[in-house]
């Protein structure tokens, strides 16, 4: 550990808990400022609104029930 020393001078009782503190408010910052400052996060948290779903499922359908294509290549066309 390059910092080993550093429990001589900062007990492990204090320095631990202080460090996961720190990340734990600046996680919650992080989290904090994306959900003030964007409008996509909110509204994704929320889930998508019921037409825009619908619209989604619908178009999946339509693509399910189209036929299935089946494309060969000859032995002519794989040598070239």
């Amino acid at each position: 550990m390059i910092y080993g020393k550093l429990w001589l001078v900062v007990r492990p009782t204090v320095g631990i808990p202080l460090f996961l503190g720190a990340v734990a408010v600046g996680s919650f910052s992080v989290h904090v400022a994306l959900l003030t400052n964007t409008t996509w996060v909110k509204k994704f948290l929320n889930g998508a609104s019921p037409a825009a779903t619908a619209a989604v499922e619908e178009s999946t359908q339509k693509a399910a029930a189209a036929p299935p294509t089946l494309v060969v290549a000859s032995a002519e066309s794989v040598k070239r």
